[in-house]
């Protein structure tokens, strides 16, 4: 197939039992969604974005990035600002779906989760192209099913999920990995680019220094918890 067409609250200690597709049999298991947190002196495209599934033979692309990643929510400083916290440089990875956009599947979406992702994105000061292909391990697939229970607002009591992969998109073509639901933000991992390549006329490039110190941070609301992939699965469940 071308790849082209193709809230605070408390975690349960056991992990949903799934369906024979690898899921919750829950109607607020939602379809899993890929989404990119970019910071405003380092901005970054996604062209495409997609997940595969080995056993039952799909592709599922995400609906198109580029219009709304260029959105002045994420080009305005002053905005990110009222996002976030009034004295942001700019530089830091800011954690919010105020201002990262998240693409659903195309269509109504799968449930199923997939074996592999790829993101094909550039860096705005480099110009070149890369790709990035993460691996859903079984223990990222154990940490989607987990269930958690909202603990207040509008869902309160009911039950949610981590079925979103947000990726955190460094001008050196790396790329971060989190999973984002119920109030959490789950650190997976940091990703090496599968592919690079560089841009056709470097002239065009707007190399700057990368105040690593700082590019390398991320900002969370603090109606937000952060945690690591471990906390969620332990390294002898995966």
């Amino acid at each position: 197939m071308n790849k082209k067409i193709i809230w605070i609250m408390t975690a349960l200690t056991t992990i949903t039992a799934c369906t024979d597709q690898g899921y919750p049999d829950d109607e607020h298991f939602l379809p899993w969604r890929i989404g990119a947190a970019i910071s405003y002196e380092f901005p970054a495209l996604i062209y495409e974005a997609y997940g595969t599934n080995k056993k039952e033979n799909w592709t599922s692309l995400m609906l198109p990035y580029t219009g709304n990643m260029a959105s002045p929510s994420r080009l305005n400083l002053t905005k990110i600002r009222q996002y976030t916290y009034p004295e942001y440089d700019g530089y830091v990875l800011p954690l919010t779906g105020a201002i990262n956009f998240t693409s659903n599947q195309l269509g109504l979406g799968v449930k199923s989760l997939p074996d592999q992702l790829y993101i094909y994105w550039q860096p705005l000061q480099s110009l070149f192209n890369y790709t990035t292909v993460v691996n859903v391990t079984p223990q990222i697939k154990s940490a989607m099913t987990k269930k958690y229970i909202h603990q207040w607002g509008t869902f309160e009591g009911q039950n949610c999920y981590q079925t979103d992969f947000i990726f955190g998109l460094l001008p050196d073509g790396r790329a971060k990995l989190w999973l984002k639901g119920c109030d959490y933000y789950t650190y997976i991992g940091e990703y090496q680019p599968a592919k690079s390549i560089p841009p056709e006329n470097p002239k065009l490039a707007k190399n700057k220094p990368i105040p690593w110190d700082k590019v390398n941070q991320i900002w969370v609301h603090k109606k937000y918890q952060l945690q690591n992939l471990e906390d969620v699965v332990p390294p002898e469940n995966k």
